[in-house]
């Protein structure tokens, strides 16, 4: 069931990823930089292992891994943020976590009627401040054998094609009364997002605990060919994500 969150925010990701920047902010229009701190929720990442048959597994280590990366990447910074405020993601904070997930895929249009999980306000209240901010990452790593078995896959595929075509070019050929030869109609085929070795897309959600609602939302890069176990990968990735807070 997890997988299925993880695809769908992919696909997010790859279909917003040529509209550039996306962000949202609420009429109230709130100045990330005038808020002395922030609540900062615990990161949530998704990670999908391609191995040998190139197919996506959902892997618990490497997203566990992944969000630790980026609370100490984001602790370690001169961000507005307070120390981490962990949650129970695995058992009984399941629905904020899969409410975090899903941020992504609402359109900004109606972000202002998403309701915030009351467990999630009850977190950032119990913190003592007014708003929280949440994180969000998504992406995969692709091993060599992946990889390797793609290529292998695309050159059976490529030679059968082009045998095939040759075969049927040379009978249009011999039944084309006038003698000329027939525009080949086969194209090579190559897929170069099942080659590239990992991906990675965040966003961040900024909480009013005051108005229950969502304040401001930042996508900056949607799909980005990173490595989500990367520390300066996603030392670059942070900082475009949250400059608004310290710039």
């Amino acid at each position: 069931m997890r997988i299925r969150f993880v695809l769908a925010a992919l696909s997010v990701a790859v279909a917003v990823s040529s509209c550039g920047p996306v962000t949202y902010s609420s009429s109230e229009n709130l100045n990330l930089k005038s808020v002395r701190e922030y609540a900062f929720i615990e990161p949530v990442a998704d990670v999908l292992y391609y191995g040998s048959k190139n197919r996506p597994v959902y892997d618990y280590e490497l997203s566990d891994a992944a969000a630790d990366l980026i609370t100490t990447i984001v602790s370690s910074q001169r961000y507005p943020f307070s120390e981490v405020i962990y949650m129970d993601y695995d058992r009984s904070n399941r629905e904020i976590r899969k409410w975090i997930q899903n941020i992504g895929s609402v359109s900004t249009s109606r972000l202002d009627r998403v309701r915030v999980p009351r467990d999630l306000l009850d977190a950032i209240d119990r913190s003592g401040h007014r708003y929280g901010v949440v994180i969000f990452s998504s992406g995969y790593i692709r091993s060599r054998e992946a990889i390797r078995y793609e290529e292998t896959q695309e050159a059976i595929g490529n030679a059968i094609g082009a045998a095939l075509d040759a075969i049927f070019s040379k009978k249009d050929k011999d039944d084309d009364k006038d003698g000329k030869k027939k525009k080949s109609s086969y194209e090579t085929y190559s897929n170069p997002e099942n080659k590239t070795p990992y991906d990675c897309n965040m966003y961040c959600v900024v909480i009013d605990n005051e108005s229950d609602e969502i304040v401001h939302y930042i996508h900056p890069v949607p799909f980005l060919e990173k490595d989500p176990l990367n520390g300066s990968d996603m030392d670059t990735m942070l900082s475009r994500l949250l400059r608004d807070f310290i710039e």
